[in-house]
C-alpha cells in the first residue's frame, strides 16, 4: 500500500493544554479524519477543534489505515468503552496515550489484513451460487474449528450483556425507570411502514416490472452453538412484560446506587470483550466464504447461499403508482428503545 491510494485516513489523539502548556487531565479525545486529494489530516481536524476553544489542543499521535476508517474507529471506541468519559473523550489514566495507540494500530492491523479477503468476497457477494457442496480441506476444518471456539466464547459474552441489560430493565419491577448516568427509555415517533412482503404477493407484476434484482445472501455454520437461556432469564423477560411506561422523563428517573454501578459495569466488561471476539469472527467467516467461491457449500463446514431475486422498494413504488403505493403504507405504533451507556458519566 502507498500514499497514492487515496482509500485512507487517521484515528488521531488529541489532548487540551492549559496557557502554561499543561495537560487539562488525563483526557484524550479519539476520532477520525479522512483522507482526501486534499490532503487533509489531524492537525486540518485540530484547527477545527481550535476555533472557539481557550485552550491550546495537540494532536499527540496518529494513526493511518487503509482500511475503513470510521469502522477502526469504531472498534477502538468499543474497545475502551469502560475509560469513555462522553462522545469521543476518554480517561487514560495510569495507562498513557502510548497504550491506547497501541490498541489502536493492533486493530488497525487485523482490519487491514482482512482488506483484500472482503473485496474477494464483495466479488462473490454478486453472484449466485451454482448449487455444488465441495469437499473439506484441512484448512476449513482448522477454520471452522476456530470459529467454533470464538462462537462459544461470544456467546458467553452476549448472555452476560444480555442478563445486565434484563437486571436494569427489572430494576423497578412496576414501572419502567431510567437509572441516573447508566440507562435510559426513550420512545420514539410514529413511522411510516411499507408492506412490502405483502405487496410483492398481492403484485407480482408490479415487482416484476419495476423491481430491482438484488443477491441475498445467507452464511450457516454446521452444528451451530445456540444461546441457552435459564429460568432466571425468562422470570426476568416476564417481569419486564408487565412493566408500565411513563412518559415523562423526571417521573422514572431514579438515582444509581452500587447495585446499578456492578450492573453497568458488568456489561460494559462484556461490551468491551465481545469487540476483538466479533471481529476475529467475521475474520473467519469471510475466510470460509472465500473457500466456497463460487459453491454453494463445504460439506460439513457451511453453507453461503446466495440468491437473485426482485425486490420493490417505498419510494420506487410511490413513483409509479402513489395511490397504489398509499394502501401498502401505514403508520406504525411508537417504539420504546431502552439504551445502556457505552460509558460512565459519573466518578470512576
Amino acid at each position: 500500500m502507498t500514499d497514492s491510494n487515496k482509500n485512507f485516513g487517521f484515528i488521531y489523539f488529541m489532548t487540551e493544554r492549559d496557557l502554561f502548556g499543561y495537560q487539562c487531565g488525563a483526557y484524550v479525545k479519539i476520532g477520525l479524519v479522512k483522507g482526501n486529494d486534499d490532503g487533509r489530516s489531524s492537525l486540518e481536524r485540530r484547527k477545527e477543534h481550535q476555533t472557539g476553544n481557550p485552550r491550546r489542543i495537540v494532536v499527540e499521535e496518529e494513526v493511518k489505515t487503509f482500511a475503513q476508517v470510521s469502522t477502526l474507529e469504531s472498534l477502538v471506541h468499543q474497545r475502551l468503552a469502560k475509560n469513555r468519559i462522553h462522545g469521543e473523550w476518554f480517561n487514560y489514566g495510569e495507562e498513557g496515550i502510548s497504550s491506547y495507540v497501541d490498541l489502536t494500530r493492533a486493530i488497525n492491523t487485523q482490519l487491514e489484513n482482512n482488506t483484500e479477503d472482503e473485496k474477494i468476497v464483495e466479488k462473490y457477494l454478486n453472484i449466485e451460487d451454482n448449487g455444488e457442496e465441495i469437499k473439506a480441506s484441512s484448512e476449513s476444518e482448522d477454520i471452522y474449528n476456530d470459529l467454533l471456539k470464538i462462537k462459544h466464547d461470544l456467546l458467553k459474552f452476549k448472555t452476560a450483556k444480555e442478563m445486565a441489560v434484563l437486571k436494569l430493565k427489572s430494576f423497578d419491577q412496576l414501572i419502567s425507570k431510567d437509572i441516573d448516568g447508566i440507562c435510559s427509555y426513550e420512545k420514539s415517533k410514529p413511522s411510516e411502514k411499507f408492506e412490502k412482503i405483502k405487496f410483492q404477493k398481492d403484485y407480482p407484476d408490479v415487482v416484476e416490472k419495476i423491481g430491482t434484482f438484488v443477491i441475498t445472501q445467507n452464511l450457516t455454520i454446521k452444528k451451530d452453538l445456540k444461546q441457552k437461556r435459564n429460568q432466571t432469564f425468562r422470570n426476568l423477560e416476564e417481569t419486564i412484560k408487565t412493566q408500565k411506561f411513563i412518559d415523562e422523563h423526571s417521573e422514572r428517573l431514579i438515582k444509581r446506587d452500587d447495585l446499578s454501578v456492578t450492573l453497568h459495569k458488568d456489561w460494559l466488561n462484556a461490551h468491551v470483550s465481545l469487540q476483538p471476539l466479533e471481529l476475529k469472527k467475521k475474520i473467519l467467516e469471510n475466510k470460509l466464504k472465500i473457500i466456497v467461491g463460487e459453491n454453494q457449500a463445504i460439506k460439513n463446514i457451511c453453507s453461503w447461499k446466495r440468491r437473485k431475486k426482485k425486490q420493490i422498494n417505498k419510494s420506487d413504488l410511490i413513483k409509479y403508482d402513489s395511490e397504489l403505493a398509499k394502501k401498502y403504507i401505514s403508520i406504525g405504533k411508537a417504539v420504546i428503545k431502552f439504551k445502556v451507556n457505552d460509558f460512565r458519566p459519573y466518578a470512576f
